[in-house]
């Protein structure tokens, strides 16, 4: 990754940080971003109410919820696959 990236890039790089651990230099270059764009400190910042709050809502903490049941995941197995058939 180049150390100066795009709001564009800078947006992708955040919504990647959600879901796994960003190599340094793509952090690294996520931050410098954040650090002087105010647009996107925003929108990263929704980002991590969004999630916050979702987890606040469902209660969605990995040690008390555990995930879907093995009947609700073959239901949208299911379901996806009807939609993908089409």
């Amino acid at each position: 990754m180049k150390w100066i990236v795009t709001c564009k890039e800078t947006s992708l790089l955040a919504s990647r940080a959600m879901d796994e651990r960003l190599p340094f230099a793509d952090r690294l270059a996520m931050r410098m971003h954040l650090a002087i764009c105010k647009n996107c400190a925003r929108f990263n910042r929704q980002l991590q109410e969004m999630r916050r709050l979702f987890r606040v809502e469902t209660g969605a903490d990995e040690a008390i919820a555990p995930g879907l049941t093995p009947e609700a995941r073959r239901r949208i197995e299911t379901e996806m696959q009807k939609k993908l058939g089409s």
